[in-house]
């Protein structure tokens, strides 16, 4: 057999173990044996499985809610279609800002439950959750609470949470003009629990994991929990938070289980050089969705 034919039954060889090791590493827990994970079809299912979502966009609706870090009712709906089956029924999110977490999961027939420290947003998450939509399935319901997020135990049952969809506070980047486009800085609030006035990072981050500590109680054993975040750079310092919030996480008891890219280039139509021309700076457009699980 010449060296080339060797190589090549070597490649094979590695690419049958690989393809062996992932098919083990995919099979079910015992908690998941004989349980669908969802009710997406294979074509859906293949089109949502690709990593980098570039084809989700706020309405101009969910842009006029004011609220400076709301993401897509769209978002939220493909990862309850994705995570949750016809038998899930709870779905949280502790930051819920405007309420679309618990609005999307309301029209898909399921009970959201919501947290939001600032009374106005909270008002506005009621509202839009209590609007008549023709399009709703039977049987949804949304509870929205104006409260802190530390609190959540006093709020939803331990082991009740079939799904968590949220986007945490980005420290306190809401109070600075936005580099990538340099919008302007949108108010966010002046609440004495509101974690993006904390200025110290290592603090935040404590507070913060102290909350998912909580999320990670009243979630069920085999759950999931997707949290939507982005990188924060202030001046010359980078700050890899999606990084550390996967690190704590796992310190709760979380398996990392996958990460997605959300592609918002169509949202900054105005981006400019930055630090051009003396140092090269990176246009942050995207954003991460971290996928956990808590242990069956």
């Amino acid at each position: 057999m010449s060296q080339e034919e060797l190589t090549q039954a070597r490649l094979r060889a590695e690419c049958d173990a690989a393809e062996d090791w992932n098919a083990a590493d995919d099979s079910p827990t015992d908690g998941r044996r004989n349980r669908r994970a969802n009710e997406l079809d294979g074509k859906t299912w293949t089109r949502y499985s690709i990593s980098i979502w570039s084809d989700i966009k706020k309405t101009q609706e969910e842009i006029d809610l004011g609220h400076p870090a709301i993401f897509p009712l769209a978002l939220v709906t493909r990862l309850i279609e994705i995570y949750t089956n016809s038998d899930d029924r709870v779905v949280l999110d502790p930051f819920v800002g405007v309420g679309t977490t618990a609005l999307a999961a309301k029209r898909m027939g399921k009970h959201g439950i919501g947290i939001e420290l600032n009374p106005d947003f909270a008002s506005k998450a009621r509202a839009r959750c209590e609007a008549p939509f023709m399009f709703d399935v039977p049987g949804g319901s949304a509870v929205i609470y104006n409260a802190d997020a530390n609190d959540l135990l006093q709020y939803v049952d331990r082991e009740s949470v079939d799904l968590v969809v949220t986007s945490p506070p980005y420290w306190d980047v809401l109070t600075q003009k936005r580099t990538a486009d340099y919008k302007e800085v949108r108010h966010y609030g002046d609440q004495s629990g509101d974690l993006g006035r904390i200025r110290d990072y290592r603090e935040f981050l404590a507070r913060l994991k102290s909350v998912f500590a909580k999320v990670y109680e009243v979630m069920r054993p085999g759950a999931y929990c997707c949290v939507v975040v982005m990188d924060i750079r202030k001046k010359n310092r980078f700050y890899p938070f999606h990084s550390d919030i996967a690190d704590f996480m796992q310190e709760i008891g979380f398996i990392y289980d996958d990460i997605i890219i959300w592609d918002r280039r169509h949202e900054y139509n105005n981006m400019r050089p930055l630090g051009y021309p003396h140092v090269f700076r990176v246009n942050k457009a995207h954003e991460f969705i971290l996928i956990f699980q808590k242990p069956w």
